[in-house]
């Protein structure tokens, strides 16, 4: 950043000691170049009218060329004086003499010539008493209503006083003085054209012509006047009041860029947490967030700030100004989503505090992302000479083709949205959908993000979520179940059955983590509203209560006696869920060893029905073992 700074100040400092360098033409002779560009166009279109051909790609570099003339009008506009706008006066009232004396033969071609240079010269009039007008305005640092004022009245006498008058002296020509005289009739046409296309030019940009808000306000040409002063320099060499003015401006601006990241934090947090040092955190976080758009910000308007006081009392070139428009709506956006990312996260975790929907704020956020930008794409687009209201009726026509290329998109953003109101899960919950089980870690516009136990991110297509079943594991109060069956020895005798499954019954319902049946009810919450639906559902259901508990002779298999234990535990935590079940187990143990009884296991009898007869010959074998 400092490199860039000394870079601005040397741009600037050379500038100023260069004495405002500017091109060496004048006023009139652009507008003087600005006609003979409007009459080649007016020559092509003639040459491509014969010829049956359109004229786009011949007009295209003539246009371009105009265009670029145009923006540099404003430059000159403070050039032009009030002694060149009384030239124009003495040379019409010569004119109209002429006028006066060759009068009574309205058909000679003396006096058509003197009233075609009469109306020519009350064209130059009407626009450069504008002209004069503007240029009075600019040096007084005039606000943008003032300046449309001033060529809106230049348009009007151009458009009525002059046309009306070059009408009515077309209608009292003849045909053969027409044909004599058409060349002139057409150059004060196309003066009429050009006058009035630049009026109207400044007008379209007249925004951009305004006096800079700061320039305005703190009378900074009072300042420049108040140190030239001071300084006895020569100001055709160098400013020293705009020098000085450039420099304090731009340090100050990058000085403060910290400090207004601050002032916006603490007017946003002005309502949120007064806990110190969760705010201290935040606030570290959120000036992170928007200080570098902020500087980026501050910088491009003291740079603009700059420009205004560089140029004075002419205002800043038009693509200059438009440049800086553009750069205010890129920063601005960026600097609103920055407010957004630090705002949001502070609003999400306050809102947070009262409620579970953390989602709605999210997927709020996401959506002013998304009107942000493309509010700013049209501003742009906008700025850059393009037709917004063209853009927007042309979806119309492609509607159907954009809608039939991103069906999926939308199908997603309105899965998000039906998300929300259909409340299936929240972020957070342990839900097992699509073939995913794991942790909602967010619900965007387009897919929700899920976190599985292997700790890996899966990205799910909101429309794929709306299709399929939803498991949701969060959505219970009381009862997580814990089902065993506890297999023993077929050497148990009924008695031994009979106190094992009672103790064990006993003991869980006893448990203080075991949900018991009446005591762990809907009916109990403070939720009030259940006890009004108790007679038209299940409200336990409903809720997500379980209490039941079994504790029965279940089956004989085929290695053991299975006795089923089947209850709830009053947590739904996965962590406390396994103490509990941990705990339940191990006091199962003991009462069996209370009761001598053994646990089974996997096993096989082997039954031999028939052996082989093996006779043996003790006599014979003793007497071998003798020899």
């Amino acid at each position: 950043m400092i490199k860039f700074i000394t870079k601005f100040l040397l741009i600037f400092s050379i500038s100023v000691f260069a004495n405002e360098i500017k091109d060496e033409q004048s006023l009139p002779q652009v507008v003087t170049q600005i006609m003979n560009v409007n009459h080649q166009i007016l020559l092509i279109k003639d040459q491509n009218k014969d010829k049956n051909q359109t004229a786009t790609s011949d007009l295209s570099p003539i246009n371009a060329q105009k265009d670029k003339l145009l923006e540099s009008i404003a430059v000159f506009i403070t050039n032009y004086t009030a002694q060149d706008n009384n030239q124009f006066k003495k040379d019409k009232a010569a004119i109209d003499k002429k006028v006066k004396l060759y009068e009574n033969n309205t058909n000679s071609e003396r006096y058509i010539t003197a009233k075609i240079d009469s109306l020519s010269l009350e064209l130059d009039e009407f626009f450069y008493q504008t002209i004069l007008n503007l240029s009075t305005a600019f040096s007084k640092n005039a606000k943008q209503d003032t300046i449309n004022s001033i060529l809106q009245e230049g348009i009007m006498s151009i458009q009525t006083g002059g046309y009306l008058d070059i009408k009515n002296f077309k209608d009292t020509l003849s045909d053969a003085s027409k044909n004599t005289f058409e060349q002139e009739l057409i150059n004060l046409d196309i003066k009429k054209t050009s006058y009035d296309e630049i009026l109207a030019y400044l007008k379209d940009h007249s925004d951009l012509l305004a006096s800079n808000f700061l320039f305005s306000s703190l009378n900074l040409n009072d300042v420049i006047s108040y140190i030239n002063k001071q300084i006895p320099i020569d100001t055709k060499v160098f400013n020293p009041g705009k020098f000085t003015l450039i420099v304090l401006i731009f340090l100050f601006f990058f000085s403060i860029r910290v400090k207004l990241s601050k002032i916006v934090f603490v007017l946003l947090t002005a309502f949120l947490s007064k806990d110190k040092k969760a705010h201290r955190d935040i606030q570290e976080q959120f000036i992170l967030v928007i200080k570098k758009p902020m500087g980026i910000f501050l910088s491009a308007y003291a740079i603009d700030v700059c420009l205004s006081i560089f140029y004075y009392p002419s205002p800043v070139p038009i693509r200059f100004a438009n440049f800086f428009v553009i750069a205010y709506i890129i920063l601005v956006s960026w600097l609103l989503i920055g407010i957004l990312d630090g705002y949001g996260m502070m609003a999400l975790s306050k809102i947070a505090q009262k409620s579970g929907k953390k989602e709605v704020i999210n997927l709020i956020i996401k959506i002013l992302y998304f009107i942000v930008i493309v509010i700013t794409i049209l501003l742009i687009l906008s700025r850059l000479g393009f037709d917004i209201s063209t853009i927007i009726a042309s979806l119309g026509i492609g509607g159907l083709a954009v809608a039939l290329a991103t069906k999926d998109i939308i199908a997603n953003f309105f899965a998000s949205i039906l998300l929300l109101f259909d409340n299936s899960f929240s972020q957070g919950d342990w839900i097992v959908c699509a073939g995913v089980e794991g942790t909602v870690v967010e619900i965007g516009l387009r897919k929700t993000t899920i976190r599985t136990f292997d700790n890996s991110l899966v990205f799910v297509p909101n429309s794929k979520i709306m299709s399929e079943n939803v498991k949701n594991w969060n959505r219970r109060k009381v009862g997580r179940q814990i089902k065993m069956s506890i297999g023993l020895t077929y050497s148990t005798t009924p008695d031994q059955l009979k106190e094992c499954i009672t103790e064990i019954k006993t003991m869980l319902q006893n448990h203080p983590g075991i949900a018991k049946s009446g005591e762990d009810s809907a009916l109990n919450s403070s939720d009030f509203r259940l006890k009004y639906k108790q007679n038209m559902v299940s409200v336990d259901d409903l809720a997500g209560y379980k209490s039941n508990l079994f504790v029965v002779l279940d089956e004989f298999g085929d290695n053991s006696i299975n006795i089923l234990i089947y209850c709830f535990s009053k947590t739904v935590v996965w962590g406390e869920f396994l103490e509990t079940k941990q705990d339940v187990m191990l006091k199962i143990m003991d009462i069996l060893s209370k009761y001598e009884t053994e646990f089974a296991f996997p096993s096989q009898s082997i039954y031999i029905e028939k052996l082989p007869k093996i006779e043996y010959d003790i006599v014979n074998s003793k007497e071998a073992k003798d020899a």
